[in-house]
């Protein structure tokens, strides 16, 4: 036993295991990457999709189960009047100055998990913290406010038809920039969260481990959230870019001649 204790002393190193930092940690961001105080221990669990009733239209398409859908009421006895209802009737965009046929809003946030060891290095007067990050669970506040028409009946086959595709090409769009947002940056957050490992702190500070470690986590997880965030807007920003060089199909300003109203 003597012979081993000396063992340990010549290698001045201690190994202190199994410690939690703190309780779930919740950090949520706003559409500058900035954390959001208020964050609090809300539950960032996804929001479900809206019930569209008996609207027409949106409830014959594919919705997303992980999206919340918001509508507002367009009218119209012809394709071409609710087509226009809903250019003169849509959200107003406070940056465009512009009416639009459908918004897409969205918010980033997550949880975790944080536990870590301590290894006491007395030679180099260090501590050496491990660190494991774990049960992280991703939040995407992401709301899609579509135009519902409530009463069709004014319409024949082919104008039907024509609001739906009006409706699905609408609903194309906004889920493409829902996989900007989603689809295309889970795998990417959870490894570089996962990439956070090791801390390294002075003997004199291992008494202030805990509150050390999870500062660090904190700070390095809000780092990341506010890169993501700027990355998405990047990714939007080019997205929207491309939509606009696209050109029109000329279906939704140019329709039949028999269905114009003069």
């Amino acid at each position: 036993m003597r012979r081993y204790t000396l063992l340990l002393s010549l290698c001045m190193l201690s190994l202190v295991a199994g410690n939690a930092a703190g309780g779930m940690i919740v950090q949520h961001f706003d559409a500058a990457g900035s954390l959001v105080r208020e964050a609090g221990k809300a539950s960032l669990a996804p929001a479900p999709a809206h019930t569209t009733r008996k609207y027409s239209g949106a409830q014959t398409l594919g919705l997303r189960p992980d999206v919340r859908y918001e509508f507002y009421p367009v009218f119209g006895r012809t394709f071409a009047e609710i087509v226009r209802s809903a250019e003169e009737n849509g959200p107003y965009n406070r940056k465009t100055r512009k009416r639009q046929t459908s918004v897409f809003s969205w918010s980033l946030g997550w949880t975790y998990q944080l536990s870590y060891t301590t290894e006491n290095d007395e030679e180099n007067e260090k501590v050496h913290c491990d660190i494991i990050i774990h049960d992280v669970t991703l939040s995407y506040d992401i709301t899609i406010t579509l135009p519902v028409l409530t009463d069709d009946s004014f319409l024949n086959d082919i104008e039907k038809d024509l609001w739906k595709n009006y409706i699905a090409g609408l609903l194309e769009k906004e889920h493409s920039r829902v996989k900007v947002v989603k689809d295309n940056t889970q795998d990417v957050i959870l490894r570089r969260i996962g990439e956070i490992i090791y801390l390294m702190l002075d003997t004199a500070q291992e008494s202030e481990a805990e509150g050390l470690v999870e500062r660090y986590v904190r700070e390095e997880t809000a780092r990341i959230g506010k890169e993501t965030v700027r990355q998405i807007q990047e990714d939007l920003e080019r997205y929207n870019a491309e939509k606009e060089e696209k050109p029109s199909t000329g279906l939704l300003k140019d329709p039949p001649a028999r269905q114009r109203r003069f």
